[in-house]
């Protein structure tokens, strides 16, 4: 019996510890948790405030987006230089201690980490490096040069180029090629009168990392992570949409786990149940045996009682 208890114990613990790891690896393994994305009409102080408002916040940092028509370079040795143009592209403009906050986004290449920053894919097209100059092709405005000062990867850059808010299919299915990353005072400066000019072309986004102690059990930590985000967008009333990336990650995780689980059950369950029937049946196959010996324990009992309640003979 206590073989069983002990057995079934496992086994619950087991499948609690399991679910327990995949929610934490799940949370682990996400980049960015939310990208809010604000509209037209949507302010960073005022986001920032509604988000902190709904939920603890670890980090929050605003992010800038802006597409471009073309980047261009022109490299190569004195006397045999050439041009290199790329297709539209995408600029960010990052904050100050972003690369620190978001390490997952971000690994450094060759150069600085900090500054005009290029992706490999991008240097590799411009045939660009380190102390080259890059023309960005605004819309609305005119091109304007830069220096590039190092050349990073982008390891999540399916996720950090998602496109919030789309119906689920008409989203991008692979991120842009051509990435230039700038700092976010440069990239205000730069993009400014692309902005005025065509404001659909350049966005503000905030990357979210939260606080909150998430569940241990897959599902509920997606039901927690959804009606934060759901709360998040009542409260700014349509200016701003989230990209719950934790949420989705969750979601993958919870049915997972449910399969895991399902799967443990079935494969101890009849473990269980034969460990169960193995210990009635030991129990019951001394269970006359016993019931004699218990009898002729009574009768015993009974007899020394009586022997010990009758009159002791009177010595001649």
């Amino acid at each position: 019996m206590a073989l069983t208890t002990a057995f079934l114990a496992l086994l619950l613990a087991f499948i609690a510890t399991g679910r327990e790891n995949m929610t934490a690896r799940a949370a682990a393994s996400v980049p960015v948790d939310w990208q809010v994305l604000l509209g037209p009409q949507g302010s960073v102080p005022a986001a920032e405030q509604a988000i902190r408002a709904a939920t603890l916040v670890k980090t929050l940092l605003p992010v800038g987006y802006a597409d471009v028509a073309a980047l261009s370079a022109v490299t190569g040795p004195a006397g045999q230089m050439t041009t290199q143009t790329t297709g539209a592209g995408k600029v960010l403009g990052l904050p100050p201690g972003y690369a620190a906050a978001f390490p997952a986004e971000l690994r450094a290449l060759v150069g600085a980490t900090q500054g005009v920053l290029v992706s490999q894919q991008t240097a590799a097209n411009l045939h660009a490096g380190v102390g080259d100059r890059v023309m960005v092709t605004r819309y609305g405005a005119p091109p304007v040069a830069v220096t590039v000062a190092g050349v990073v990867d982008l390891p999540a850059a399916d996720s950090l180029f998602q496109a919030v808010g789309a119906p689920k299919g008409l989203a991008p299915q692979a991120p842009p090629d051509n990435v230039l990353l700038l700092p976010r005072a440069q990239f205000e400066r730069l993009f400014a009168p692309q902005r005025a000019a065509r404001p659909d072309t350049v966005r503000t986004q905030l990357h979210v990392r939260l606080a909150t102690t998430l569940p241990a059990d897959p599902g509920q930590a997606f039901a927690l992570v959804g009606r934060l985000a759901n709360n998040v967008e009542a409260r700014l009333a349509g200016s701003a949409v989230v990209g719950n990336t934790l949420g989705a990650t969750l979601d993958g995780a919870r049915e997972g786990a449910l399969y895991a689980q399902a799967l443990f059950l079935f494969l101890g369950l009849p473990g269980a149940l034969l460990a169960a029937a193995l210990t009635v049946s030991v129990a019951a196959s001394s269970g006359t045996q016993r019931a004699g010996e218990a009898a002729l324990l009574g009768l015993n009992l009974a007899k020394d009682k009586n022997l010990s309640n009758s009159p002791v003979p009177a010595r001649p």
